[in-house]
């Protein structure tokens, strides 16, 4: 019997060392489990911080869009004030309408006299006044002569005449000099030194500039000396269309 016994004991044995393994195996595979399991997100963390400068790359280009944005925007220019607008010389040729008027249309000339001639008032003088100018004018004749209660007068440019001034004396090449219409003016040094300069007879302290304003010729005596020192600070003199330059000669 005791064979039997102390074989059955082994047998006994070998199970429970076998269910020991079995345990040991399966707890093992769960913690192997566990872990596998958790390495997918602990490897997708770095994916998700990876992400992030994607964000911030794909944001900058809009941070970078607000400066042209605020270039886009309109800029709206003060309009100059209107003694500095255009003024109407003689030989600019102007269009004249009353407005609702289509039978009034009429392209003139100013005269050298610096006048048009409009229906009813006859002759008006809008030589050195701007349009806006020259459209009140006429507005308040047409009302003050009973001719319209409110009149709406519309001038405007078709052409504009040549504009330039003549230099004569002691210059080396006394001329006639044009200068563009835009600038209104031109200085008179300018002037002078598209005339070819001064002679060596000239006295260049004491030039006339004959000019006509309001119908009457006035006389201007002018230092053109002074302009040439580097050192002045004296504003240029300006000469006007049609002006007449004179360079006398000096006296020994």
């Amino acid at each position: 019997m005791q064979p039997a016994v102390s074989h059955d004991l082994a047998r006994l044995s070998f199970r429970r060392t076998a269910a020991r393994v079995r345990a040991s195996f399966c707890f093992t595979c769960l913690l192997a489990t566990m872990f596998g399991a958790q390495e997918p997100t602990s490897k997708a963390l770095p994916a998700t911080s990876k992400a992030s400068p994607a964000t911030s790359k794909a944001a900058s280009p809009t941070s970078k869009t607000l400066p042209s944005t605020t270039n886009a925007l309109p800029t709206t220019l003060p309009l100059p004030p209107e003694v500095d607008d255009y003024r109407i010389a003689a030989r600019d040729q102007l269009q004249f309408q009353i407005f609702e008027e289509t039978d009034s249309v009429l392209v003139q000339r100013v005269s050298t006299a610096g006048e048009i001639s409009v229906p009813l008032l006859g002759a008006i003088k809008v030589a050195g006044l701007t349009l806006r100018e020259s459209e009140r004018l006429m507005e308040k004749s047409y009302r003050e002569g009973g001719y319209y209660l409110k009149p709406q007068i519309i001038l405007s440019f078709q052409g504009y005449g040549p504009r330039s001034v003549s230099v004569l004396g002691q210059v080396n090449n006394p001329n006639q000099i044009d200068f563009a219409i835009e600038r209104g003016a031109i200085g008179i040094v300018t002037a002078i030194t598209r005339a070819g300069g001064f002679t060596r007879v000239a006295r260049t302290d004491a030039v006339r500039v004959m000019r006509t304003i309001n119908g009457r010729e006035t006389s201007f005596t002018v230092n053109v000396a002074s302009y040439l020192d580097d050192k002045s600070k004296e504003q240029e003199f300006r000469l006007m269309p049609d002006d007449i330059v004179f360079v006398p000669e000096r006296v020994f």
